[in-house]
């Protein structure tokens, strides 16, 4: 609960702090955010948590902040401008700031900053999953494919350039670009992956995650602006994949395929919600890959088992997504995992081969753990445990390498019971 409450009111807390201190003085909000959370866990740990934990924090934000000023006074670490109006109604401006929707709308304006072209494409999804989500360097790395080093550069240039450009903070909040609206939607989609299977955390799931990415995505949504129809694809595909959550893992926390998976436990009210996004989405004139996406998510979702999944239809809309996509290794990886299920599972293997050759990818787990599932199912057991156990090798997070276990163990199983 806790940590659910501290990860949803983060962004907003620095939303509101930049509104206030500007970007330049990004450290000093980043402090104030972390202060207010440890007071919270020393004062919940005896009080309980409050009727109303958001206000209660962002009261203690607000505090921190005065707090703050004050001692600049003393130091002059802030500029004179804001030094003079923070003197005279700092309290007064941080209360009218802190109405739901003036939060929004921090938010909202955070998000559109930190997309300006003054940072590089990647850079802005660096310093966005930073500031609003909290993630931090092994989360970027995995989600970015970086390493920990170049993504911790990335942070150092992108802090510094903040601290020189004081002006970002005059942005037209509603209107993003269609050059930042992608940027937004990418970071958005990247922020859920993270909880849809995570980094660091030993459960693999960080559901958090999940509903942070969705009530940012809501932001996007609730405004008729540049974005609305491709945010609501979005919402429509992170719905879908959050109704399987609970069928996702087992009790000793191992991964189950989709074809494992106990339909009966997904959640019949995301897949609504899902459908609900879904239509809103779709009445736009412009096709974009989250509709296809989603639409694909859709039909997992209604299929009444694995066996009865539509695969010529969801390897059509894969087609039409590499149109869209034709750089997207993973597009095209999932567009031939849902043609085995159709053709000769030869004609598979050969293409993610080159697939995996071309795409600079190799060190990927995911393309030899592809190969062997496909071995797997064709019966092949000699050469599914090699694939298996080449993307053991290549796999870093704890329960990738316990499903893989659990499948080299069975193809195991299955060929001792073939040779008796």
């Amino acid at each position: 609960m806790t940590a659910h409450l501290f990860r949803e009111n983060s962004g907003k807390m620095t939303a509101v702090l930049s509104r206030i201190f500007g970007l330049q003085h990004l450290e000093l909000i980043l402090d104030i955010v972390q202060d207010t959370f440890e007071s919270a866990l020393t004062k919940w740990r005896f009080s309980g948590i409050p009727d109303n934990p958001s206000g209660w924090l962002m009261k203690v934000a607000r505090n921190k902040a005065l707090n703050a000023v004050k001692r600049a006074q003393k130091t002059e670490s802030f500029s004179t401008e804001l030094l003079r109006s923070a003197s005279i109604d700092l309290e007064e401006q941080f209360d009218m700031i802190c109405s739901d929707d003036e939060i929004k709308d921090s938010q909202l304006r955070l998000l559109i900053i930190c997309c300006q072209p003054v940072f590089s494409t990647r850079n802005q999804i660096i310093i966005t999953l930073h500031i609003l989500s909290g993630f931090g360097v092994p989360e970027i790395a995995n989600a970015l494919l970086m390493k920990h080093e170049a993504v911790k550069k990335s942070l150092s240039r992108c802090k510094s350039l903040l601290k020189e450009r004081a002006d970002l903070l005059n942005v037209r909040v509603l209107l993003p670009s269609e050059e930042q609206t992608e940027t937004l939607l990418r970071i958005l989609y990247l922020i859920f992956n993270e909880g849809y299977k995570t980094t660091r955390a030993k459960k693999g799931i960080n559901n958090d995650l999940c509903y942070e990415a969705i009530r940012l995505t809501q932001l996007l949504s609730d405004h008729k602006n540049a974005c609305f129809h491709q945010a609501n694809a979005l919402l429509a595909l992170m719905f879908f994949n959050l109704s399987r959550f609970p069928a996702r893992l087992t009790e000793a926390l191992e991964w189950l395929s989709l074809a494992e998976q106990d339909r009966t436990r997904w959640n019949t009210k995301f897949i609504q919600e899902g459908f609900y996004y879904l239509n809103i989405s779709t009445q736009s004139t412009q096709l974009h890959r989250l509709h296809l996406e989603a639409i694909i998510a859709s039909l997992h979702c209604t299929a009444p088992d694995f066996k009865q999944t539509n695969w010529t239809r969801i390897v059509y809309l894969y087609q039409q997504l590499e149109i869209l996509e034709p750089n997207s290794p993973y597009i095209r990886l999932n567009r031939i995992i849902a043609q085995s299920y159709l053709q000769e599972a030869a004609a598979g293997i050969r293409e993610i081969d080159e697939l995996e050759m071309n795409s600079g990818l190799q060190k990927s787990f995911l393309f030899s753990a592809t190969k062997a599932d496909i071995y797997q199912r064709t019966g092949d057991k000699e050469k599914a445990i090699t694939a298996y156990e080449l993307a053991l090798q290549l796999s870093n997070a704890p329960l990738d390498r316990k499903f893989l276990l659990r499948k080299i163990a069975a193809c195991k199983s299955d060929s001792n019971t073939g040779s008796a």
